[in-house]
């Protein structure tokens, strides 16, 4: 239990990383920083393999691990967004809530029986995200436009973040259980390069955009990149690199009904004292019966 309490903080680490780097007005900024750190995480498993003396990758894995890195891409993009412009304990309960997309898919793509624990934790989460919406609602109008983005960005995150051990699960039916770290090689070296070529992609056409209009150009600051968000692009990417790398390790030695609500539930109580004491974020009674409505049913769908 000891590796997945140490899991939970790194993956807590990565979220106040991403929550602390400077706000980017546009979606390049936040590209570029998720390009930077899989990038990282891709070098350190590349050189895993090659002291391991891995075998060569089959195409089966190079195919998920492609879509693997799309949908890492999106998950980290959305996740970044969504803590930009609202609360961090909320943002980081729809994160780490996303176990139940696993979930659905468990009892829809694969005809598991759908127990009364998994219904009822199904249940709970709804009555989770009814506490914190409705509930624990913000009532400043003047913030309604923000909250509906904010709430958008969440539940992509929510989304994306729940399809990524689908898609972990599918490569591992279509490979009897072989090359689980392979695919983590070929996902992430795939999520640098997805977006650092969206990342090129919108800086042709921001550059595209300036020279229509060199006026708009005229006098915009040159924004250079500080060492202490490099250090903190380089914690993102060693917290969520080693974070995933002790799960999988994990996944084989605990039960996942032990294993995923311990590392999930506690990332999500220790995001929510952090948010409390660094960013004296303020919980609604809602929002606090929410998230424990949350934790229940993340228990609840792992028994």
């Amino acid at each position: 239990m000891l590796l997945a309490l140490v899991a939970a903080v790194l993956f807590t680490v990565q979220s106040l990383c991403l929550k602390l780097l400077p706000e980017s007005r546009s979606a390049r900024g936040p590209i570029g920083v998720i390009a930077a750190y899989s990038a990282m995480i891709a070098a350190g498993l590349m050189l895993w393999r090659v002291f391991s003396g891995a075998s060569s990758i089959g195409a089966t894995t190079w195919a998920y691990g492609a879509a693997y890195g799309v949908v890492f891409v999106l998950t980290m993009f959305f996740y970044a967004r969504a803590m930009s412009m609202g609360p961090l304990s909320y943002s980081s309960f729809y994160f780490s809530a996303s176990l139940m997309v696993p979930v659905v898919a468990s009892l829809t793509l694969w005809g598991e029986p759908a127990s009364p624990f998994k219904l009822a934790g199904l249940a709970l989460f709804l009555l989770s995200f009814y506490f914190i919406q409705v509930l624990g609602a913000r009532p400043q109008a003047a913030r309604a436009k923000t909250d509906i983005r904010w709430l958008a960005y969440c539940l992509l995150a929510f989304l994306f973040n729940g399809l990524l051990p689908v898609v972990a699960k599918l490569h591992q039916i279509a490979m009897n259980g072989q090359e689980a770290p392979e695919l983590m090689l070929v996902g992430f070296s795939s999520a640098g390069i997805c977006a650092l070529a969206v990342w090129v992609a919108l800086g042709r056409r921001r550059n595209g955009a300036a020279q229509r209009r060199p006026e708009a150009a005229l006098g915009a600051p040159i924004q250079r990149m500080s060492w202490s968000a490099i250090g903190l692009i380089a914690c993102i990417g060693a917290a969520t690199g080693i974070g995933n790398a002790l799960v999988a390790y994990l996944t084989s030695r605990l039960p996942g009904a032990l294993l995923f609500p311990f590392v999930n539930g506690t990332m999500i109580v220790l995001l929510t004292l952090a948010s409390a004491w660094l960013f004296r974020e303020k919980l609604s009674r809602g929002g606090l019966l929410g998230i424990g409505t949350g934790l229940l049913a993340m228990i609840a769908v792992n028994m």
